[in-house]
């Protein structure tokens, strides 16, 4: 593990944890430090990045964007025991803690991400076994006795947690884009390079709640994935939050995350 350069003082107290945990977790448990500064660049410390692909300087994933551009920290300290995927698409169980500095401000992520395939696999294994067991007659009646002295597990909501959160960990800043094109143009049914004005109005709109255009260079990416131009992207996106502020309250076109 090492960190990038341009760190706060604040955020650098996190640094050596990262280190830390890694060491401690094991080799199947990623843990990534991001910033808040530069969602192009945001992973600033990582451990066992080899699980995700992912090193210094990777994009924040589309899930820290999304928390980002809509406050969501505002309601949560942490998530916890949410799904995750690689890129390539192999699944993780993540936990997320909102680091804050000393007043109160969010000034980065701290994400650990468990590969738990081979848990899985061990599962899977014991099922088979018990369903052969129970075939022959030969299960312990007691197994499927309940512990009622079990104390109850937190509730989804105490943790932070939507049982719809999931998380790319996209290792460069095109992946983090185009995967949120191709993820809501699936779910409107239409190839982006065949939508018309009001289904691209609509996509751009599923994009900007997304915080994909957090990153550096994203309206360059949307424009060439519609096949239309950056001051049209630009213009949509004018139209969008022009429509969010209210009359009176008119954004900017392009502002100065982009």
């Amino acid at each position: 593990m090492r960190a990038s350069k341009p760190v706060s003082s604040s955020l650098q107290l996190f640094v050596p944890l990262v280190d830390f945990l890694g060491k401690i977790l094991g080799p199947k448990t990623e843990v990534v430090l991001q910033n808040v500064k530069d969602f192009s660049h945001s992973v600033v410390a990582i451990a066992n990045g080899n699980l995700s692909g992912r090193t210094i300087g990777s994009p924040a994933t589309d899930l820290v964007m999304h928390i980002w551009q809509n406050h969501e920290y505002d309601q949560h300290n942490y998530l916890t025991h949410y799904t995750s995927y690689t890129i390539q698409g192999h699944p993780m169980v993540s936990s997320t803690l909102f680091v804050r500095n000393s007043r109160g401000r969010v000034i980065g992520f701290l994400c650990i991400n468990f590969d738990n395939s081979a848990f899985r696999q061990a599962s899977q294994e014991l099922r088979r076994a018990s369903a052969y067991l129970d075939a022959l007659g030969l299960a312990d009646p007691t197994a499927e006795l309940k512990d009622d002295g079990a104390a109850p597990e937190k509730s989804d909501t105490e943790n932070g947690i939507d049982q719809s959160t999931r998380e790319v960990l996209s290792v460069s800043t095109d992946e983090v884009v185009t995967h949120n094109i191709a993820e809501f143009a699936a779910q409107l049914g239409i190839p982006p390079a065949r939508m018309n004005r009001q289904e691209r109005l609509q996509l751009i709109t599923r994009l900007e709640g997304s915080g994909v255009f957090l990153i550096k260079g994203s309206v360059d990416t949307v424009a060439r994935t519609l096949g239309i131009s950056s001051p049209s992207v630009y213009r949509y996106l004018h139209t969008i939050r022009s429509a969010a502020a209210g009359p009176d309250q008119s954004t900017s076109a392009r502002p100065t995350q982009l």
